[in-house]
This record gives structure tokens, sequence and C-alpha cells, in this order.
């Protein structure tokens, strides 16, 4: 059971769902945003919202702070709804070829580059901190996982 109100109503209205309405609403809502329903991906997570203090349910894309959010659905899709097709040619006998000595090298430089990249996050990051600036620290967090990530697969 579920209240309807605007914070300035004076009578509520009671909206009772059945078994049968939730699970409509949420193969409604699971169909909307897994892009089925709609042309397109809407959204990768559908969160179910429960507000105890108010006792309402909210889906959304997106957890609500202040509410028990769980997940209802998670859907890891490309933007078209679409999966990538792989490619069926094959390299062209005529392609420019690289030694793997040269190639050594670059993979040498690209891994040096990185490293730096990563060492001046992780200096950044400690500023952040020092700063308390938890959503810069949050950040720089993030693209220190992502550049650890990009290095453990360097050949």
């Amino acid at each position: 059971m579920a209240a309807l109100c605007r914070p300035d109503a004076l009578h509520c209205r009671i909206l009772t769902l059945t078994d049968a309405m939730k699970k409509a609403l949420l193969l409604f809502s699971t169909l909307l945003f897994s892009g089925l329903f709609a042309g397109s991906a809407m959204a990768d997570t559908l969160y179910k919202c429960i507000d105890k203090a108010s006792d309402t349910t909210l889906y959304t894309n997106q957890r609500v702070s202040g509410r028990q959010c769980t997940i209802v659905s998670s859907i890891k899709s490309s933007p078209s709804g679409l999966a990538p097709k792989a490619s069926a040619t094959s390299t062209p006998g005529d392609f420019p070829r690289v030694s793997s000595n040269t190639q050594k090298e670059r993979d040498g430089g690209r891994r040096t580059i990185l490293e730096q990249e990563l060492a001046s996050e992780q200096r950044n990051l400690d500023e952040a901190k020092k700063a308390n600036n938890i959503n810069k620290a949050q950040l720089h967090e993030r693209n220190i996982a992502a550049l650890q990530k990009e290095i453990a697969n360097l050949k």
C-alpha cells in the first residue's frame, strides 16, 4: 500500500497495488529500461527504492538517498541495444606490418607514460585527501583504478 500525496494536500489518496499490478509494473519498467520497449536502452540498472517512513515504492535508474534500494535488473547493452558484430574479414596481405622489436619499444613507451600518469594521479589523490575534497578524491581513485587496469592489460 502506498500513499499518493502532495506535501500541501489536506487529503491523501491511498493506492493499493495487487500482486498482479506489481508484476505488471515491474515487467513494464524492465522492458522500458532494457530498450525492448523503447528504441534503445535508457538505463543499465533498475532500482526498487522503498521509503520505510512513508511506505512508498519508487522504481528508478539511480539510487535514492534516504531510501532502501535494491537492484531489480541490470542490463549490459550497447547504446543501440544490439551487440556489436564481430568482423569476419581478415587482414589484407599488403597491410603494413611492424617488427616485433619496434612493437616492444612502443609498448615500453606506452607503459612508461601510463606509469607516469598513475604516479601523477596518486599525487593528486593525496592532495585531494589532504584538502578533504571527497569528490576530487573519488575522481582520482577512479582514474587510478582505470590506469592500473590499463597497465595490467599491457603485454
